[in-house]
């Protein structure tokens, strides 16, 4: 079984720039004016997963609460670290997380939409 997780942008560049050029994942595939949809997948080599961001003509409706994380445990020690350099270089703000668990085992930072990342290194 793989994941595929979407979800509807207000923009597409700056995600484009907070999840490859940051974090690492890889663009894997992109669409443009499909049912009025346009989109980007984003991933990496070794996962069985996606994200999608896709954006349209009408703005998304979503409400962020401080419990929508997305968790991204990094495996290397080097990637993970220099992941946080570049957040840091970028100006984005760690933040506390809402639930302890997360702030005992990574560090919190917003993408471009106010959504909630937790990164950490899991030696696996």
């Amino acid at each position: 079984m793989n994941l595929r997780f979407a979800r509807h942008a207000k923009e597409l560049e700056p995600l484009m720039h907070f999840y490859c050029d940051l974090l690492g994942l890889k663009v894997i595939s992109e669409f443009k004016d499909h049912n009025d949809y346009t989109g980007i997948i984003v991933g990496c080599n070794q996962c069985n997963w996606e994200m999608e961001f896709t954006k349209s003509s009408e703005l998304p409706k979503h409400v962020v609460d401080e419990d929508d994380l997305i968790i991204l445990k990094y495996e290397d020690e080097i990637k993970y670290n220099s992941t946080l350099e570049r957040l840091t270089k970028e100006k984005y703000l760690e933040f506390a997380p809402k639930n302890p668990f997360w702030e005992e085992r990574g560090k919190l930072f917003r993408d471009p939409e106010g959504y909630g990342v937790v990164i950490l290194y899991d030696k696996a």
